[in-house]
Parts: structure tokens; sequence; C-alpha cells
């Protein structure tokens, strides 16, 4: 019997980790979904130089997610699910499921953990959670699953597929595991200018690209501004383009005027 790793012809050979199959199975089950995609930059040169200026520049992602909140918070219809009676389910709570990327068994696995009730949170609380659980991956309860995780592999790979299919349609589990709406920060894992576009678990799910640097005439000066690049991906299921045109533009806002920034920045502050 052949070994699990093994090295022929000048090639390794060894078993799938089992974090990988998890993504295999994760975007064989986001096919089912009928996704629209949507990519655009903003501005967001005013908002990172007042990060900068208060030396709190690692709130950036964190203030993203705390934007994308917001404007879900505004029509809470886009971040519905429909359930298996065919009913529009549409939470009050925003639950941001963000992909982090930790080490289990010797790979790299990006878990999702749900930053809860993000339309009502500050940003240097998001921040604070996020950091807290790329340091100790333990303190989310979706890595504590992992035993869970162990034993859903041994199932047959179509009934993991139907199984993953099936979760948009089962509202309050989908809001347990995963979040209500998606966000992955591809700044969080390297640097550099350009879109992405990700499995479609969530009815909303926003991928932050880069940030591009580029010369633009603002107010009749020529002068270099940021641009942070995102793509929004909406379930065409259950979101039309007129409300998911409607969330680009609140967010476009909430981007361009710093929201939660400055109120941040005091917070943290000592009396």
């Amino acid at each position: 019997m052949r070994s699990a790793q093994e090295v022929i012809v000048g090639a390794q050979v060894r078993a799938v980790p089992w974090v990988r199959q998890l993504v295999i199975d994760t975007g064989r089950a986001a096919r089912r979904r009928h996704a629209i995609h949507g990519l655009f930059e903003v501005d967001v040169t005013s908002a990172r130089s007042a990060l900068r200026a208060d030396g709190a520049t690692r709130l950036f992602t964190a203030f993203v997610i705390h934007c994308v909140a917001g404007a879900v918070a505004a029509d809470p219809s886009i971040q519905a699910y429909r359930d298996l009676r065919g009913r529009e389910v549409i939470f009050d709570q925003v639950d941001v499921g963000l992909p982090v990327e930790v080490e289990v068994d010797g790979e790299p696995f990006a878990f999702t953990h749900v930053l809860r009730d993000a339309g009502r949170r500050t940003v240097e609380e998001l921040h604070d959670e996020i950091h807290a659980v790329k340091t100790d991956p333990h303190l989310s309860p979706s890595v504590r699953k992992a035993p869970w995780a162990h034993a859903y592999l041994l199932l047959p790979g179509f009934v993991r597929v139907a199984l993953l299919g099936a979760l948009h349609r089962l509202p309050r589990r989908q809001q347990a595991l995963a979040g209500t709406v998606g966000v992955t920060a591809v700044g969080m894992f390297g640097a550099g200018a350009g879109w992405g576009i990700g499995f479609q678990l969530h009815t909303l799910s926003v991928v932050v690209g880069g940030i591009a640097r580029r010369p633009i005439l603002f107010h009749d000066v020529l002068v270099e501004r940021e641009f942070l690049q995102l793509t929004v991906s909406v379930d065409h299921d259950i979101v039309d383009g007129a409300p998911a045109a409607r969330f680009v533009s609140r967010l476009r806002e909430l981007l361009l005027a710093g929201d939660g920034i400055h109120r941040s920045i005091v917070w943290k502050q000592p009396v």
C-alpha cells in the first residue's frame, strides 16, 4: 500500500488536506447561486489620511466593514434569504462573515469568523475583534467547530455539496454559521491594486480589493488620490439590480465621508 505522501518522478504526491476539501465543496455549492457582480471603486484618500494622521491605519479593514454594515442596515432587504417554504426572511441585525487566514494542521486556511451586529458597533470594536481572532483563532466559534467539520467530511461528496447548497434556504442556520453578509478583505492577504470575485455564499457579498493611486483633477488641481477597488455580488434570485445599485450608492457615500472613523478615534483615546 502506498503512503499518503510519496515522491514519484520528481513530483510530490500527497493526500488533499481536509481544510482544502472544505474549500472545494464550498466552490461546488456556490455554483448553484445566480450571482450578478459589480466592480467599482471609490476615493478613500480622505479616510486613509484621517487614519494616518491619528496613527490608526490598522483600522482600515474594520472601517470598510463598518461602512458595509451601515449600508446594509439602511435597507436590510439586501441581505434577505428565502426559506424552504419560499418566504423571504429579512434580518434586522447585520452579521458579517469575514474570512480570516490561520494555520490549521500546518496548512494555511481562511475560516469564516462572524462579526455579530456589525451595524451597531464602532470601527475600533470591529478591529479589536478581528485582531483578537487572528492572534488566537480559537476565540472564534467557527474554529471551535472544527470537530464537526471532520465529521462532515466523512459524508459522501454529493451529500456534502447538497448540504452546503441548501444552507442559504435555511436562513437561521446561514446566520449562525456564516453570517448574513459576506466581506472578503483581499488586502488582509496581500497588497496591490485589483478586483476580486469570490464564492457567492451570501445573498450579498463584498470583496475588498486593492488600492490604486492615480493622478486626477481634484478641485481643479492635479493631485494623486487613492481609490479602493470593490466587487459587490448579489444573488439575483433575491435581489434585483436597482436595490443593489442603491446599496452601492450608500456604501460609496459612507466610504467617502469616512463614516465612523473620527468617532472611533475619539473613543479609543484615554480620558
